[in-house]
């Protein structure tokens, strides 16, 4: 049985990600922080994770090491959005979402890498908004689309650091998706239009399948930086 983990589990993408990894036999260990997981299943490990807490990380990561001696597949999932109404820059709104959006997202990845093996594959949930090739639709969210942006060329970076291992690194771009933090930015004429189990299967497609490591993809294609 493979082993996959979803960080941000209990709710929007990461939960229907996790139900589509539960529903072809893998081995899904989720991660939440406040709102537990709400799956049953044997093939289930839940473990209460802060991102933007560096003890969390190091707690997670001993308990992982210790539990798998392999994984096949990390979905780093787990990101916060607090600027979203926000025309202005607010330095500590920008450390706090690098700290969980960011740092702490590389410090769990590189942790993990000696449980990586030929064939393992990271994928790492972007945005559009973290795209420079997107036209900038609106003053808000600052601190998220450059927190988005530098986790695309992280993804660049890693992919030529673990070219010779074999393993696999994406972004991935889910598009607007019906989750809490889409609505949130939802208005009475625009509306996200996407349903989490869209970007779910898109995920797994990704990960089972042979790709071009160090890319973006959205909807299955490659999709512009």
């Amino acid at each position: 049985m493979k082993n996959v983990i979803i960080t941000g589990a209990s709710r929007g993408i990461g939960l229907a990600t996790a139900k589509k990894f539960l529903t072809e036999g893998w081995q899904v260990i989720g991660t939440y922080n406040q709102t537990k997981i709400p799956l049953e299943n044997s093939n289930l490990k839940t473990i209460k994770f802060d991102q933007g807490s560096p003890n969390s990380i190091r707690q997670t990561i001993e308990q992982i090491k210790t539990e798998y001696s392999q994984i096949d597949v990390l979905v780093n999932n787990a990101a916060i959005l607090i600027d979203v109404e926000d025309e202005t820059v607010t330095l500590r709104k920008i450390r706090q979402t690098f700290e969980v959006d960011l740092f702490g997202l590389i410090d769990f990845t590189e942790r993990l890498l000696p449980l990586f093996k030929k064939g393992s594959h990271i994928i790492n949930i972007d945005s559009g908004y973290g795209s420079f090739s997107s036209p900038i639709d609106n003053k808000t969210s600052t601190s998220y689309r450059m927190a988005k942006a530098a986790l695309n060329m992280y993804t660049r970076t890693l992919a030529f650091r673990l070219k010779k291992q074999g393993i696999l690194v994406s972004s991935l771009d889910p598009g607007w998706v019906q989750t809490d933090m889409g609505n949130v930015v939802a208005s009475e004429t625009e509306k996200p239009d996407r349903i989490p189990d869209q970007p779910a299967n898109e995920i797994f497609n990704l990960a089972v399948n042979p790709i071009e490591s160090g890319q973006f993809w959205r909807e299955g294609k490659i999709r512009e930086w």
